[in-house]
């Protein structure tokens, strides 16, 4: 590859738009598809910036008008954290949204100051028996739901859900067809991500090629992307382990621990706080854009002593609250000095390399 040649994000910037329409432009075949380099990564020529310019100019002006009888028409089923950002994204995007709400829901209020139609569940389903219907009310109230509105639901109905855990988990029943679309973030970053132009996988199953069509649209609409093959059954269990053992356990608990441990200490509380919270956030991206393979390339020779001793004490018959207090206890009274003496950086990195190679290469595969 001769010439300069650009990474995705920097051939963004210099275009004036995100990275994630660059994407979607060449997956669309609007652009030419970018070069590899000798990684696997996507890198652009210097040639692609002027045709990336002109259909960017193209996409400013020209506006495709749609009939109101050519949107998509959908029904969103509760307004919450979910529904509103499903909402507005669709309605951005040109869909018709109208939302089905209980008569005396306090949300009626906030939807219809969005600028949103709200009817209630019952007319809903009944002016609408063919249309598509997103369910965004709690999983526990989906079985309810569907037992005291059964009367107004038509067979030939496309329920939509955000997540497995009623069907798949609860295996409750309904007479019509089922789909499910669920994104792997919560509402605020759904909306914020679509904002931002931004994309967000979603967990994907469908019943039929044609509701294939129509959910995918809807994701299209949604700014969800990549859509993961997936199963009712399967996304709740995958769900639900990494929900608790991660994001809402594991990883909260490791955070509440260590800052208490920090404050016993008379250590300062606001640069604990940074630590956990915002490094934290830092590094994650970090992962995301190079695996953890790569993050342990990226790091300092001290954090990666440190961080593979930890890794290694974890694996052993120790306590989380044994391991966390014995390295504070190694750090403030320096003995960590030696961990740092006797590290083999490209030791390390191999077995690091080797621990996380699985997951790496799933996750650069969903990137790329």
């Amino acid at each position: 590859m001769s010439g300069p040649n650009y990474k995705t994000n920097e051939l963004a910037r210099l275009v004036g738009v995100s990275k994630n329409t660059l994407l979607r432009w060449e997956e669309e075949g609007v652009i030419s598809p970018a070069l590899r380099d000798g990684r696997g990564w996507r890198v652009w020529p210097k040639s692609a910036i002027e045709k990336i310019q002109d259909v960017k100019r193209n996409k400013d002006t020209t506006k495709v008008q749609v009939s109101e009888k050519e949107k998509l028409r959908v029904n969103i089923i509760g307004y919450g954290n979910q529904g509103s950002a499903w909402a507005k994204n669709l309605k951005d995007s040109g869909a018709y949204v109208t939302i089905l709400l209980k008569k005396n829901s306090p949300s009626i209020k906030e939807a219809v100051e969005d600028g949103f139609e709200v009817v209630s569940i019952e007319n809903g389903l009944k002016r609408d028996p063919y249309g598509v219907f997103c369910v965004m009310i709690p999983d526990g109230e989906h079985e309810l739901f569907f037992k005291e509105h059964d009367k107004y639901i038509d067979p030939k109905a496309l329920f939509v859900f955000a997540h497995g855990y009623s069907i798949g988990y609860q295996c409750i029943k309904f007479k019509a067809r089922k789909a499910l679309l669920s994104p792997k973030a919560i509402g605020v970053i759904v909306r914020s991500s679509y904002i931002n132009g931004g994309r967000v996988p979603a967990a994907f199953y469908v019943e039929s090629s044609e509701d294939g069509a129509i959910v995918k649209d809807i994701a299209k609409k949604l700014g969800f992307a990549p859509l993961i093959p997936s199963t009712f059954l399967e996304e709740t269990i995958l769900n639900l382990f990494a929900e608790q053992v991660l994001f809402c356990g594991g990883v909260p608990a490791l955070i509440v621990k260590a800052f208490e441990m920090a404050k016993q200490k008379g250590l300062s509380k606001d640069i604990m706080i940074h630590s956990c919270v915002y490094e934290l956030s830092y590094m994650l991206d970090a992962i995301k854009q190079i695996g953890i393979g790569g993050m342990y390339e990226a790091i300092s020779p001290v954090a990666m002593s440190g961080g593979f001793k930890i890794w290694q004490e974890m694996n052993k018959d120790k306590s989380i609250e044994e391991v966390l207090s014995d390295s504070l206890d190694d750090i403030e009274s320096k003995r960590f000095l030696s961990t740092i003496k006797n590290t083999n950086r490209t030791k390390i990195l191999s077995e690091v390399k080797q621990k996380t190679k699985n997951f790496d290469i799933a996750l650069k595969e969903m990137v790329q």
